[in-house]
């Protein structure tokens, strides 16, 4: 059995390079530059959505700011740094395996 934990719009670290490989399904390197693209989006939306102003509060008891923020995740990594395991995937697929 597999669980994939997210929370937020983090699913999308996942969904934005699947569907991205499937504009590109004729090309020689298809799979790879679709990737490619889908990582980029992927760490654009990411960076978006987890830079976000948060709500901002004083503590009564220590006078102390705390600030919320909505967090964007997949297995606990911000969706921007997902990305990292796409672009390598895509080298790989592009540069060692077959074409």
């Amino acid at each position: 059995m597999f669980f994939i934990v997210w929370q937020g719009w983090g699913f999308l670290a996942v969904a934005i390079p699947v569907v991205c490989t499937l504009l590109f399904p004729k090309l020689p390197f298809g799979m790879g530059l679709g990737l490619l693209v889908g990582a980029a989006l992927s760490a654009y939306i990411g960076h978006r959505l987890n830079n976000q102003a948060g709500k901002s509060y004083i503590d009564k008891d220590t006078g102390n700011e705390v600030v919320f923020r909505k967090k964007h995740t997949l297995f606990w990594v911000p969706m921007q740094y997902i990305s990292v395991v796409w672009v390598v995937m895509a080298i790989y697929l592009m540069v060692v395996s077959p074409h």
